[in-house]
């Protein structure tokens, strides 16, 4: 049997495929080696995903696709826990841009992106990604994510630039002000997750002018920071993986229409793609 894994910074997604073909898909919680020890994720493993694990056949092989393993340092983070949690598996590590791409291009070139929680962007010739502008993270860039949606929100919030209704509205949902916002943002872990958290807002006022206009700013900015810097991005498709883009891909399009450039695939979640992937090019021994 076989296990292949999606993690974004908030949730990963485990697909086994057992010697039959058979598949089985989990959910947990998601790993990033930038905030996580190798302890802290095999304490989520073994809490979330192994008692979930009813097969008998054995896991021979583990392939974890994860945000944060771009580096070979961060990628034996990731890969000392799943040693301890599959111990009789062979273990790959690799950077999730690369799932994304797997996923939405197979073995066709062009620019695959990530709009989740987190966000990042690369130039993939249908076999290896040779070009990535780098994401930067939430302070320094993270463009067209999640958490980028949900801090261009909260700016507006604290600096009193939302329109009165909808102050009104952030507050009656959510009991964070100023001082618990910054709390957040600047001292507790996981920032990116806290400010994607209120992307259920933004969706839920999705028609306000101002909110379209957050979005729609949002995924332009990941367009000229990042996406423009392929030389064709004009001339190949440019696919998006995460639910950010897919529960907006209306506005994205749009972005996309402007830009002059042309929207491939975009799907919620890569597994099915990355599981096609493995099984078309023979990667499941």
């Amino acid at each position: 049997m076989i296990a292949i894994a999606d993690s974004g910074t908030t949730k990963a997604t485990w697909l086994f495929i057992d010697n039959a073909g058979k598949t089985y898909i989990h959910k947990t919680t998601g790993f990033n080696p930038y905030f996580q020890s190798s302890e802290n994720i095999l304490e989520s493993i073994k809490a979330e995903l192994l008692p979930k694990l009813t097969f008998n056949d054995t896991i021979h092989k583990v392939v974890f696709y994860g945000a944060g393993c771009e580096q070979t340092a961060k990628k034996e983070v990731v890969a000392s826990a799943l040693k301890q949690a599959f111990d009789e598996a062979k273990i790959e590590v690799q950077h999730d841009l690369l799932a994304a791409a797997r996923a939405l291009l197979g073995t066709n070139a062009g620019i695959a992106c990530i709009a989740g929680t987190g966000s990042n962007t690369c130039f993939y010739d249908g076999k290896n990604i040779v070009q990535n502008v780098q994401s930067l993270g939430l302070f320094m860039g993270d463009e067209g994510s999640g958490g980028y949606k949900g801090k261009l929100l909260l700016k507006a919030y604290t600096r009193l630039a939302l329109p009165q209704h909808l102050h009104e509205k952030f507050e009656a949902k959510y009991t964070d002000r100023t001082a618990d916002i910054l709390d957040n943002v600047y001292t507790k872990p996981f920032p990116s997750r806290y400010m994607a958290s209120f992307m259920p807002f933004i969706l839920e006022n999705i028609e306000e002018p101002f909110i379209q206009q957050l979005v729609y700013q949002s995924f332009a900015d990941q367009f000229d920071n990042c996406i423009s810097r392929y030389a064709n991005h004009k001339e190949v498709e440019i696919g998006f993986v995460g639910s950010v883009a897919y529960l907006l891909r209306g506005i994205l399009a749009k972005v996309l229409q402007d830009k002059g450039a042309k929207l491939g695939a975009v799907v919620r979640d890569p597994i099915e793609g990355l599981a096609e992937y493995h099984v078309l090019n023979g990667l499941l021994d």
